[in-house]
């Protein structure tokens, strides 16, 4: 799927299915633990290693994207994660708000102020807007959205099953999004979008976290 709004979605987002990136070896299945508590979730902790592969469906294309934390950084005091997305590195503040694509050393593209995906600790109920410019080369574009998290779901995934909150968003543009944040992975397990008449699907096949002490 080939749209300017694909480079804003990493996660979390629709960027993959431009640029998918097959994984080296063969995904497994593992069993993750299931929780059913609907207790709110603290910001997730990423550490360079930590890697997600997907499989994604954009009407008649399919393919699949590899995502993977490769740095950490601090520009102009605030820190951000890296995160290698085909050949593009996107950038993502400590709470996974979604801040800019580099592509060979330049801003391809940016949002000012970083998108909120999430807020944390997310919980069922919880409600929040983000106002913002999309810029990318010479062209700026204006997002006023709404996120509206839902109840716990169990969703089921060629990674596994897991129990996942639901996030909705809403914006005053032709696009909307419904994806599925699970504790266990550290990030989202299924996604659904929409950019005008396009639909597209993620699905998590495979995490691989870098080793912990914790």
């Amino acid at each position: 799927m080939r749209v300017v709004l694909t480079l804003i979605l990493i996660a979390i987002a629709a960027t993959a299915c431009a640029s998918p990136s097959a994984p080296t070896t063969t995904p497994a299945k593992p069993a993750p633990a299931r929780s059913t508590s609907a207790d709110p979730l603290a910001v997730p902790t990423w550490q360079v290693g930590d890697r997600w592969v997907y499989d994604w469906t954009s009407g008649s294309e399919s393919g699949l994207k590899t995502i993977e934390v490769v740095d950490s950084k601090t520009v102009n005091g605030v820190p951000y994660y890296v995160v290698r997305l085909g050949d593009a590195e996107h950038y993502y503040t400590r709470e996974l708000h979604w801040a800019a694509a580099i592509r060979d050393g330049k801003v391809e593209a940016r949002m000012v102020p970083p998108q909120r995906w999430f807020v944390w600790p997310l919980a069922p109920g919880a409600q929040w807007t983000h106002d913002g410019r999309f810029e990318q080369h010479e062209s700026v574009v204006s997002f006023n959205d709404r996120f509206v998290v839902g109840a716990v779901e169990s969703v089921e995934v060629p990674a596994g099953r897991y129990d996942a909150l639901k996030v909705a968003r809403e914006t005053t543009h032709r696009d909307s999004d419904e994806y599925w944040y699970a504790s266990e992975v550290r990030w989202y397990v299924r996604w659904l979008g929409r950019r005008g008449d396009s639909q597209f699907t993620e699905r998590l096949r495979e995490y691989r976290p870098a080793s912990r002490t914790r």
